[in-house]
């Protein structure tokens, strides 16, 4: 797998409103790296009655992994993915190097289930290779405030505190159980007017609450100066988890697990897997195939049982663990 060698200047117009669609908060985002690899095949879970054996001490590393490389959602709200489909944009390098780079994150995202738009489509998704993340990170802030939409000052601070290199963030958006925009009406609040959003529910259930959240936009931006060394398909693997998930790699120290993951890539000191890992696959395709209501709680258990499908196919029982 080639080496990541290139330095081209970046356009910044790239994060000008009308080349970017309605919702992000941002608008289609990008992400750059190139990969020389066919597009790995699903697998699906093994049958309920099929016995995989994983050690107790494995499963649990896999459970806590999830949950540490997850970001919080926000308070009695369900985890957040792409109902959209994923238009991506990857920006800063070479034209040829960042075609391969998207169709690997393409492949990657129709393996876990998320969709994809159409050609032409306005970005929702941008990976971008810069020459300075966090500062770039800190201008956006002040020039482009659309592209955070409807960040919390606490998540803004959790992004700008990440020391790998990297700097990226999701824009999203509360919907109805369906999928649909919750619409907002002025109601009468204490002798006051106050336009606020109205969920209509026409089944309730004490178990599943009604809404669901929508990831509107993602953008990755990744720090020329940390990506020597680092291949094409590792950088697309390692965009894939933060783009398709409310993942983070602040708390990911390789040395605290045995559990291979992508999102060391960017660790000091760490030797990252060639790419993502069966892990990785696991947790992306629970996300993307668990029920709309779930917590996070739902995506590390549904992790679990992706995982343990992931080396039963292998003919492995979770002694030795390999990125795919």
């Amino acid at each position: 797998m080639p080496i990541v060698r290139f330095s081209i200047p970046f356009d910044l117009s790239i994060f000008r409103k009308e080349k970017m669609m309605r919702g992000f908060g941002l608008k289609r985002v990008l992400l750059a790296s190139a990969l020389i690899a066919s597009p790995l095949t699903a697998q699906d879970a093994p049958s309920d009655d099929e016995i995989v054996v994983v050690g107790k001490t494995e499963a649990d590393a896999v459970k806590d992994l999830a949950e540490t490389i997850t970001r919080r959602s926000r308070v009695d709200k369900p985890i957040s993915r792409f109902q959209d489909p994923v238009c991506l944009k990857v920006s800063g390098m070479p034209e040829e190097m960042a075609a391969l780079v998207e169709d690997r994150i393409e492949a990657n995202a129709r393996q876990v289930g998320a969709k994809l738009a159409e050609p032409d489509c306005k970005i929702n998704t941008l990976v971008a290779f810069v020459n300075d993340a966090p500062g770039l990170f800190e201008r956006l802030r002040e020039d482009e405030p659309w592209l955070f939409n409807d960040m919390m000052r606490h998540e803004f601070d959790r992004v700008a505190k990440e020391d790998s290199g990297v700097r990226a963030w999701h824009t999203q958006m509360m919907r109805d159980s369906a999928g649909r925009e919750i619409p907002y009406e002025v109601v009468l609040i204490n002798g006051r007017h106050i336009e606020m959003p109205v969920l209509r529910v026409y089944k309730a259930s004490r178990l599943q609450i009604p809404i669901s959240m929508e990831l509107t936009g993602s953008v990755v931006l990744i720090d020329l100066a940390h990506v020597s060394g680092k291949t094409f398909r590792q950088l697309a693997d390692y965009a894939s988890m933060r783009i398709l998930g409310m993942t983070g790699s602040e708390r990911v120290e390789g040395s605290d697990t045995r559990i291979p993951t992508i999102m060391i890539l960017f660790d000091e000191g760490e030797t990252a897997p060639a790419g993502w890992t069966e892990f990785d696959q696991a947790y992306l395709t629970a996300l993307y195939d668990t029920q709309y209501y779930a917590r996070s709680g739902s995506v590390r258990n549904m992790t679990l049982r992706r995982y343990r499908g992931l080396i039963a196919d292998k003919g492995r029982t979770g002694d030795e663990i390999e990125p795919s």
